[in-house]
């Protein structure tokens, strides 16, 4: 039997038992689980949507989770040449992952279908027949709307997977597959009454988490079953795949169950149990996991195959299946439970007052952005460490402004500027602000891009290399492209109504975080950072652009003064804050607040940079070399200018 033909069996076995766990799932709660249409007081549409739902999610999330393996084999565990193509094992799993991304985007479409004739209470036949309330259906039901985002993204996977060659085309499917899942947990309604936002923020990575190790571990079990011997290389890499999705799988997971039930409940009732059961099957994964690979490393192909199958994928199947359950129940804790406006509205309470002690000791912790802070100073410190072992230095000043501008980001996201920033709009444009400008000059010119290139070697340099001369990335960071997303930041989310359209949703502000976040970082990457294989902006070009983002500052503040009405009335009407009486003269506070301090962080680039121009000059007027070359990127002339090393 050639190795091709069974993968293609492997792949076969995989996908029929698929359609046997979703069967098995979708027979067992339509037989056991209570109607959901029925709760609501609406008709109940018998078990087409009651078994063909979670049956489709099944296929849904299992096929996605075989796209992700597929497009990681390609891209992580056999990739090919950083600047070139993908490997040969690499290049039958992007054709691999182009069937499983179609199915994806097939099963999506279904659940998206079944999901508003769920909640209009027609049937799926009768709401395919009529397009108009079919769009209407899903466009009106927000999580059905997410798997229809969902389902043109696997589209398009599976379009581009087809005609994919080189490596980094395939980091980048694998990147668009992975987001392509953000739009479904984010719009699911969490079993959560208070805190939902954290609830939102612990799902979501709790399944990305699972989609990405069950992914992985399919690869795995694939490639082994047609190799003669155990890939080492493989094996090692899927293990750290593994351990850090366990960490995130684990950890998110006992926060979401944490918000949905209490101890109390654990053993009360269907629900209880499976949580409990899902903690059984995450400890199981823990240490059959790590037994597995080790058995793997040491036993012939077809045996460490069987090893991973059994002690993974079984597991993970399981406890993809318990997931799915858990998502057709309600915690018994819920049942009569009626949210505050506040808690309805945001997710917690608020005291009846702000003060300044409110701002710095309420803290919330940000799911993602809190841990995302944390980990990047820890990693920093570490690759620090790191060059001093190698007998290298690290500029101080580069450190300090690295950790003060993951400082700034957990005090912007966590703190009481967070928590009130959802709900006043003159603090929201301080975080908008400190996110846009202050965070992104901080980590730009702590310039953790060239410590990642220093404290690295060999191929994973090349790698990153390679990733950061993309298109994309060369695109992104054009100082043009930057300034016009920054713009549209401003004048495209405030003016044209679409802040006080999605404001009431917990995706819209981590869509906000991100967006102003990852605007700041393009434009002042582009101004501040170094140029990797390129020459970049010259220095009078630099300070005419920090110019222009003060222009920008400057017309979107004006706006804001001018406005007659409030930006989001409607939405902050209703929280009815007591502390906050005169919505018009807070949206003027903030337009004040949110310019100076965006012209204070603006104003610390233009010192850098007249501080940079007059090294520059005189260093040129002494003769000095001001380029710097490491020597140890074979292959790869990136010339570092010395004047940045301040």
């Amino acid at each position: 039997m050639t190795s091709a033909r069974a993968c293609r069996q492997a792949w076969f076995a995989v996908a029929a038992g698929l359609v046997g766990v979703a069967a098995l799932t979708g027979g067992l709660l339509a037989r056991f689980a209570p109607s959901v249409g029925t709760l609501y007081g609406l008709r109940d549409l018998g078990a087409v949507v009651d078994a063909g739902l979670p049956a489709a999610r099944v296929v849904a999330l299992a096929a996605a989770a075989a796209s992700v393996g597929n497009l990681l084999l390609a891209a992580v565990l056999c990739p090919g040449d950083p600047h070139g193509t993908v490997s040969p094992r690499g290049y039958a799993g992007l054709r691999m992952a182009r069937g499983w991304a179609a199915l994806q985007a097939v099963a999506c479409a279904a659940v998206a279908v079944l999901i508003a004739a769920e909640n209009a209470a027609i049937p799926p036949g009768r709401l395919l027949s009529r397009p108009i309330a079919l769009l209407s259906g899903v466009g009106s039901v927000e999580a059905a709307s997410g798997w229809a985002i969902t389902t043109v993204i696997a589209a398009v996977v599976a379009l581009a997977a087809g005609w994919a060659l080189s490596w980094r085309s395939a980091v980048g499917l694998l990147v668009l597959a992975v987001v392509g899942l953000l739009p479904i947990t984010l719009t699911t309604a969490t079993n959560a009454e208070q805190s939902h936002d954290w609830a939102g923020d612990a799902l979501t990575l709790h399944v990305v988490g699972a989609v990405v190790w069950l992914g992985s571990a399919l690869a795995v079990v694939v490639e082994l079953t047609r190799a003669q011997a155990p890939a080492e290389p493989m094996l090692r890499r899927h293990g750290v795949i593994a351990t850090w999705s366990l960490l995130v799988v684990g950890g998110y997971g006992v926060v979401a169950a944490a918000l949905a039930i209490s101890p109390a409940y654990v053993l009360r009732g269907g629900y209880g149990l499976l949580v409990l059961a899902s903690a059984i099957l995450l400890a199981a994964l823990a240490v059959g996991g790590w037994w597995a690979r080790r058995v793997a490393r040491t036993r012939p192909g077809r045996a460490a195959a069987l090893w991973l199958a059994g002690a993974e994928l079984g597991l993970l199947a399981a406890a993809a299946a318990v997931g799915t359950a858990l998502t057709r129940l309600f915690p018994p804790a819920q049942g009569g439970y009626q949210p505050s406006r506040l808690v309805y509205l945001l997710g917690y309470e608020l005291p009846p007052h702000l003060t300044v002690a409110d701002l710095a000791l309420r803290w919330r912790l940000d799911l993602i952005f809190g841990p995302l802070a944390m980990l990047a100073a820890v990693a920093y410190l570490l690759a620090v460490r790191r060059l001093r072992r190698d007998g290298r230095s690290w500029p101080a000043t580069w450190t300090a402004c690295w950790l003060g501008g993951c400082a700034v980001l957990l005090v912007t996201t966590s703190s009481g500027l967070a928590s009130y920033g959802h709900a006043v709009f003159s603090v929201h444009m301080v975080t908008h602000m400190l996110l846009a400008t202050l965070v992104p000059v901080l980590l730009v010119l702590g310039h953790g891009v060239s410590l990642t290139l220093e404290a690295t070697r060999g191929g994973l340099r090349i790698r990153l290399l390679s990733l950061l001369s993309t298109p994309a990335v060369r695109f992104a960071r054009h100082p043009a492209v930057a300034w016009t997303a920054v713009a549209v930041t401003l004048f495209g989310l405030y003016p044209t109504g679409l802040f006080g359209a999605i404001v009431l949703e917990h995706w819209a502000h981590l869509a906000m975080d991100v967006a102003f976040l990852g605007t700041g970082l393009a434009l002042f990457w582009s101004v501040l950072g170094h140029s990797v294989g390129e020459r970049g902006l010259p220095a009078i070009g630099r300070i005419v652009m920090v110019f222009a983002v003060m222009a920008l500052h400057a017309g979107f503040s004006a706006w804001l003064l001018s406005q007659a009405t409030p930006v989001a009335a409607q939405f902050y009407s209703a929280l009815q804050l007591p502390f906050l009486t005169d919505l018009l003269a807070d949206q003027r506070r903030g337009a004040v607040l949110g310019w100076a301090l965006g012209e204070v962080a603006v104003m610390a680039a233009v010192l850098v940079l007249v501080v940079r121009w007059t090294r520059a000059d005189r260093a040129e007027s002494g003769g000095v070399t001001v380029t710097w070359r490491d020597p140890r990127l074979a292959g790869d002339d990136v010339t570092y200018p010395v004047l940045d090393r301040l």
